[in-house]
């Protein structure tokens, strides 16, 4: 493959045009999240190390333990502890991978519903196609318990119900294990906007 000087000219203002780029980013003010220059704007670390001083509590699940109780709502999923499980998992690595800090700073509490509604049926009535919502409303408390961040967030996703025990709950599983993941990745982003601006 030969290069023409044209070539090397469209490449040369390419550069140029990211350089550019960059430096317009800097001189508005724009800074990384995360990384050694998420600076905090009182200067005390990192977002990522305060981030890593949460201590996480686990997920409080709004509905009765019972897993297929006869007191199970009509329209909302049977309880499934293991959602919770991965969205404390996926919010422990994200946070703080090396695992819960020994002096935390903040802790974080987490409360979870979950919804499932058909939105597709078949002319027999059974359902053809569902959207799985996550919702999480979550607390950020500070040294002394005050209250730091509380807010709520939420991920739907769909799935194929294809009228089969065993790949039906194959499907919710992974669809659980979606919106799980998704939610933590949300309240990660929020903390870290909310240390960037307040840390």
């Amino acid at each position: 493959m030969s290069w023409s000087r044209r070539d090397f000219i469209r490449m040369g203002a390419a550069g140029f045009a990211l350089m550019a780029g960059g430096s317009l980013l800097t001189a508005c003010g724009f800074k990384p999240l995360y990384g050694n220059a998420s600076t905090t704007p009182s200067g005390n670390g990192t977002v990522d190390a305060n981030l890593a001083a949460i201590s996480i509590k686990s997920p409080f699940w709004e509905r009765d333990a019972a897993p297929y109780g006869e007191f199970a709502q009509a329209g909302k999923a049977k309880y499934d502890a293991r959602t919770a499980q991965i969205l404390h998992n996926a919010l422990r690595d994200g946070l703080n991978p090396y695992g819960q800090p020994s002096a935390p700073v903040y802790t974080l509490a987490v409360e979870l519903s979950e919804r499932i509604n058909r939105t597709v049926t078949a002319d027999e009535g059974d359902a053809r196609r569902e959207d799985l919502t996550l919702k999480a409303n979550f607390l950020l408390s500070g040294p002394k318990g005050e209250e730091l961040l509380k807010e709520q967030t939420r991920s739907i996703v769909a799935y194929t119900v294809l009228q089969d025990p065993y790949q039906d709950l194959i499907a919710r599983n992974d669809a659980r294990d979606r919106t799980a993941r998704q939610v933590a990745e949300l309240i990660k982003l929020r903390l870290s906007a909310y240390f960037a601006t307040h840390g």
